[in-house]
């Protein structure tokens, strides 16, 4: 048998037979199934509706369908069906954007009942969703499922669908603040794309731009600018979502703009996964994105946690050629890169110790350093002196660099001397790396001058 998860998984496809919002019965006895984990739901007559023909869900229990475990009529029972739980909220609904309805069905819920091919109480096949509609059978008997994650491969590989949210819900909430481009101004307001939300369509009413009088709308805002607003009105049936850009406040900027950085991050790793692994981009979201985003609180946190500790996606049962090519692509894009941590500064001693009071000083900064972390201190050309250090945490190295020029100040001071900074220690570049690495040479070559200036002197005498 393969050793990959997903084609052990897909050689075993399973009918539905009953299903509801958070459950959904299987014909296949409980041991077909781990206490809790993931399953993919498929709908044969999806494609012929035009939408996807499959979802992913998660599941927190599995229970054989028996009187045991259920309320149900002692016919009705069967040992080697199978009922699968939805995760539930802590008042134990179902929750809304996890449940298990097909969006295929274009249903928002299937009611209390749900479907099911079990006869009704007249013994006839039941039609839970009215009279008018089909059977539940012929419902069912269009749904199968398998146990894992199966993420398919794109309807065409070549080129995947790399269009999707960055979040689970499809449309922002009311007072969410959210990041837009604008598009267009027009008489009525301007119309922006919620950039987060797969670009969809929004508008900043004229009298939600400024809380001051607008003599000018192009000189307040401009068409391919960037711009934070507040979400006042979503009509989710219509497709309308109206906002505000004077009721959002510099914090709520400062703040929006850090999580869009972050989501940006994860969508750059997530489209070049959907390229690489030929899947689209919104089967990778709703197959273990959105998950990693509810435990991690982010899926940025998620992929920093994910550099250290592979484990965390042990859970998603899913081809092992995509956990590794998540792996890879998040190890390239996130691992911090060593940055080099620089400052400039004199020292002199015209006391009685001179240089010695120097060496004594400059040794006190050198040993400041750590192991990870060693301080490296040259000389430019007295008395000007370089500090620097490679760190992989630019704020540590800088504060690292800081407390070493304390401690050389206070030697040098104690000894007689004097110290003054020249330039503070920040992180630098290649363009001050290699005007550091000229001004090194050219002294080295200035002392190789005198030191043949006096051999001469001392020839002539």
């Amino acid at each position: 048998m393969d050793s990959d998860p997903a084609v052990r998984m897909a050689e075993k496809i399973f009918n539905v037979v009953q299903l509801d919002d958070g459950s959904i019965t299987v014909d296949a006895p409980a041991s077909e199934f781990p206490d809790k984990g993931y399953f993919t739901l498929y709908d044969k007559s999806a494609s012929a509706k035009g939408v996807k023909g499959h979802s992913f869900h998660k599941f927190t229990e599995r229970h054989a369908y028996t009187k045991e475990n259920f309320a149900i009529k002692k016919d009705e029972e069967n040992p080697n069906w199978t009922c699968l739980i939805a995760p539930v909220d802590k008042d134990g609904d179902t929750i809304p954007d996890t449940n298990y309805v097909p969006r295929s069905f274009g249903l928002a819920t299937l009611g209390k009942k749900g479907l099911s091919v079990l006869p009704d109480k007249d013994g006839k096949d039941r039609q839970s969703m009215g009279n008018a509609s089909e059977k539940d059978k012929t419902l069912l008997s269009n749904l199968t499922m398998s146990w894992g994650l199966n993420i398919p491969t794109a309807s065409n590989p070549d080129e995947p669908n790399l269009r999707c949210r960055m979040y689970r819900n499809k449309y922002p909430d009311v007072e969410e603040t959210v990041v837009v481009l604008v598009k267009r101004i027009d008489v009525m307001g301007v119309y922006v794309n919620l950039i987060e939300y797969d670009d969809t369509e929004g508008m900043i009413l004229l009298s939600e731009l400024s809380r001051r009088r607008i003599r000018s709308v192009k000189k307040l805002i401009n068409v391919g600018r960037q711009e934070v607003a507040l979400v006042l009105r979503v009509d989710k049936d219509k497709g309308y979502i109206d906002l505000s850009k004077r009721r959002v406040s510099p914090e709520d900027i400062d703040m929006i703009e850090e999580r869009f950085n972050k989501s940006k991050s994860v969508h750059s790793i997530m489209r070049n996964l959907a390229t690489t692994q030929k899947r689209d981009v919104e089967d990778l979201y709703e197959s273990f994105g959105w998950e990693l985003a509810d435990e991690f609180g982010h899926m940025l946190e998620a992929f920093k946690r994910l550099l250290t500790d592979g484990s965390i996606l042990d859970k998603y049962t899913m081809s092992e050629d995509v956990k590794e090519a998540l792996k890879k692509n998040v190890a390239m894009r996130l691992t911090p890169q060593p940055v080099k941590v620089r400052s400039d500064f004199e020292v002199t001693c015209f006391a009685y110790e001179g240089i010695d009071a120097i060496k004594a000083a400059l040794m006190k900064g050198i040993e400041s350093g750590t192991e990870m972390n060693p301080i490296a201190v040259r000389l430019i050309a007295p008395p000007l002196y370089v500090m620097t250090c490679n760190t992989l945490d630019q704020e540590f190295g800088i504060d690292l660099l800081t407390k070493a020029l304390t401690k050389v100040e206070t030697e040098i001071k104690a000894r007689g001397g004097d110290m003054t900074i020249k330039m503070a220690p920040t992180a630098v570049g290649a363009e001050e790396e290699a005007a550091l690495a000229k001004a090194l040479e050219e002294a080295e070559r200035a002392n190789m001058e005198i030191e043949g200036d006096s051999e001469e002197e001392e020839d002539d005498e």
